[in-house]
């Protein structure tokens, strides 16, 4: 490694996101050097010591890598006018710092930081300019200070400026106090490095608020993998085994954290342990659903036969009994579940039980948890579905570090009379009850989905446990309607379901397993697919039709890999194709992406097919699009998401896209696509399940390809078990 030493001269570009900067950097012995690396809030005249190495760029020649960067306020005279008129102090140019730094010379900083009214001194600076200019230099430097701090222990600037944003000009403060609030969910820091932050500050291993924190961290991240509530023994041992202290000072912390209400218990249930949120949410939705729970008193209910029959005439259509049952529940009962696999009618219910409603008077809503599963739904039942994002009016509160909420609650609720939502197994317990905050209580509420598919994304299951409580009214579809004679994919899903083995390879069948026993041989076959076999043989697109799905995200099979290699395959780079460098992603023209977090702030335009455009707010995790623009001037990257809204990222907001030519099983729930293409090689044991594999194959509509470990098949297909997901609905509902 290598030292240099300068003061910045100029700077080419900074993200501010992680603090990447280029930068022009004069040295001490007068020659300029290239500078490159992360080097957050580097402001131009500041003086710094550089330690790194020099490198070769291909396109940009030679320059400094740099892997640590101490700076110095500067000195010198002129490097402080350069420094205070960078632009970090907004409406304060050089002139006017050079003006201040005539009056007050070696002092000036000083007079920023402890006596900003002296600043109104200086001709055509007013006293409250020179409040302003006062403040504007305390934040910076405080801002500063906590990035370098958190520099220092591998911290992205990221997070730091998210330690910023939450705690202002005490984020330093705050952080030495109690390291471990930023193992917390709103900050996101993993538990090791809060403890290698807090042990240099001289905090023992033993302490109250390291216990805490632990405590915190660990049920936080219970959460995180689908648990409303962690059972208390677990929570314990997993505390003992994270901070090595005997388990009695690990209780100790427990009963503080009781005292203080930062976690919860109940007596009934007293060995789940749970957090404000998820405790007030299984109460809400377990007696907002239970007080639903009420036969409909409308007169036309009792003439559900001849209502039946005079629909069935109008449309010429014939309902079998299960059907039936399923509408005249749905017709006759304020709340109910109509649940089914693949082909079993759902969509014809849902739009019988439209037109019938309204053939009453009654306003009916469809909506589904996303994008992608409304505009299914849209497509299939030829009604309009809306998010459940949308339906609720999402906003968020730039106060409040841009914490979601919604315009519709119990304050002011929906205007409808019927409710229908689909795919309700990706409903969170979070999600539904925001939903029934919103819901009126006059109102019916309906409940389509297919309970066999893997559980929401977010905590709970709420689907399975309204199911299983026995509580509320529940119309199992078995019939299967919708398969073409020589298809096989579905009549194979509901093989899957009942523990069978698929129907695989059949000559001008639909659904093909390719056996590959190493994770080369898998990459190369899914790219040989998606690229020759399947576009010749079906005539199929390989980036609009073909959907490639693996169960995890890392390993050589995971998506994050494939991802790379499809890339190449799919969309491989070309000088009429501009591309973006971010990380260790290159994002190009025509890439297909995937947004990865919920961003109820960035905006949206929507033309419709007659030319009407209209604007919102919000993407959403899970929305995927084709890049179609990349504008290096501008720094955007234009995205047209499936649904026709068209988003700009700057070249700073990229870290919520990634690559979609693979996406996981979980990530496609609530879409279909004319063909997917399975890995089934190298899943870890908890996600071979047979759910998991349920939920892949029922994604396609026209062609499924399996490539990978026959035994793999196998042992998802027997595997009835998932990964056991903590929820307590059901008891609450029983």
């Amino acid at each position: 490694m290598e030292q240099i030493k300068g003061t910045i001269n100029s700077i080419r570009y900074t993200n501010t996101k992680n603090g990447y900067t280029v930068c022009d950097l004069k040295s001490d012995n007068n020659t300029h050097i290239t500078l490159v690396g992360i080097m957050p809030m580097l402001v131009e005249g500041e003086n710094v010591v550089a330690t790194g190495e020099f490198v070769s760029h291909p396109d940009y020649g030679r320059q400094f890598k740099v892997e640590e960067c101490q700076r110095d306020i500067p000195t010198r005279e002129e490097g402080i006018i350069q420094y205070l008129s960078s632009g970090f102090i907004k409406g304060l140019g050089k002139v006017t710092a050079k003006n201040i730094v005539e009056k007050f010379k070696e002092k000036t900083f000083e007079i920023f930081q402890f006596e900003p009214y002296k600043l109104a001194d200086i001709k055509g600076i007013t006293p409250q300019k020179a409040l302003f200019y006062g403040q504007a230099f305390l934040e910076h430097e405080n801002m500063r200070n906590i990035i370098m701090l958190m520099q220092k222990y591998g911290v992205s600037s990221e997070i730091a400026v998210k330690i910023w944003n939450i705690f202002g000009a005490h984020a330093e403060e705050e952080v030495r106090k109690n390291p471990y609030r930023l193992s917390e969910a709103d900050i996101g820091l993993g538990f090791s490095i809060c403890d290698r932050i807090a042990f240099s500050l001289g905090l023992e291993p033993s302490s109250l608020d390291r216990l805490k924190s632990a405590l915190l961290y660990l049920l936080s991240t219970q959460i995180a993998k689908g648990h409303t509530y962690s059972p208390k023994e677990e929570l314990i041992k997993l505390c003992v085994k994270l901070t090595r202290v005997p388990e009695e000072l690990i209780n100790n912390a427990f009963d503080a954290l009781l005292l203080e209400e930062m976690i919860f218990v109940e007596r009934q249930y007293p060995d789940r342990v749970y957090t404000s949120d998820m405790i007030d949410a299984e109460r809400y939705c377990a007696r907002k659903l239970s007080g639903l729970n009420t036969k409909r008193d409308d007169y036309w209910v009792k003439d559900c036969d001849s209502l039946l029959s005079e629909y069935e005439k109008n449309q010429n259509i014939s309902l079998d009994t299960i059907q039936l049952k399923a509408i005249k529940c749905a017709l006759s009962q304020r709340i109910c579940v109509i649940t089914g696999g693949p082909g079993t009618g759902k969509t014809t219910i849902i739009k019988t039980l439209i037109e019938i409603f309204e053939s009453k008077g009654l306003s009916t809503v469809l909506a589904a948890p996303t994008g992608r599963a409304a505009k299914r739904v849209s497509e299939t039942s030829g009604y309009e579905a809306k998010t459940i994002h949308r339906l609720l009016e999402v906003g968020y509160s730039i106060e409040n570090n841009e914490k979601p909420y919604f315009m519709k609650n119990e304050d002011n609720p929906l205007l409808a009379d019927v409710l229908i939502i689909d795919e309700a197994s990706m409903i969170d317990i979070i999600m539904m009850e925001a939903l029934l905050k919103a819901f009126p209580w006059e109102a019916s509420l309906i409940l389509v989905g297919d309970a066999d598919q893997l559980p929401s994304v977010g905590p709970g299951k709420v689907l399975s446990d309204i199911i299983e409580s026995g509580s509320i009214p529940v119309t199992q579809l078995e019939t299967i309607y919708r398969q073409m004679e020589e298809s096989r994919i579905i009549t194979n899903a509901h093989l899957i379901n009942q523990g069978k083995m698929p129907s695989i390879n059949e000559e001008e069948g639909d659904f093909f397993f390719i056996p590959k026993l190493s994770s080369k041989d898998v990459t190369a076959c899914i790219t040989d697919l998606c690229i020759n076999h399947i576009t010749e043989r079906f005539g199929l697109e390989p980036i609009k039709d073909i959907q490639v799905l693996s169960p995890m995200r890392k390993g050589d099979t995971g998506v994050r890999n494939l991802n790379t290699i499809l890339q190449k395959a799919f969309n491989p780079e070309s000088e009429d194709k501009p591309q973006k460098q971010f990380g260790n992603t290159v994002f190009r023209l025509g890439d297909r992406v995937m947004q990865i977090r919920n961003d109820y702030s960035l905006p949206w335009t929507l033309t419709d097919e007659n030319g009407f455009t209209s604007d919102g707010l919000g993407v959403y995790n899970g929305d995927m699009g084709i890049i179609i623009d990349i504008d290096s001037k501008e720094e955007l990257i234009t995205v047209c998401f499936d649904d026709n809204r068209i988003c700009e990222y700057r070249f700073d907001r990229l870290e919520s896209l990634e690559h979609a030519f693979a996406i996981t099983v979980h990530k496609s729930q609530g879409t279909e696509f004319p063909a997917v293409v399975i890995s089934l090689f190298g899943i870890p044991r908890g996600l071979i399940c047979r759910n998991l594999l349920y939920t892949a194959v029922t994604r396609a509509k026209k062609l499924v390809v399996l490539v990978g470990n026959p035994t793999i098949m196998e042992e998802m297909v027997r595997n009835i078990n998932e990964r056991e997901r903590y929820s307590g609905l059901k008891e609450r509902l029983m």
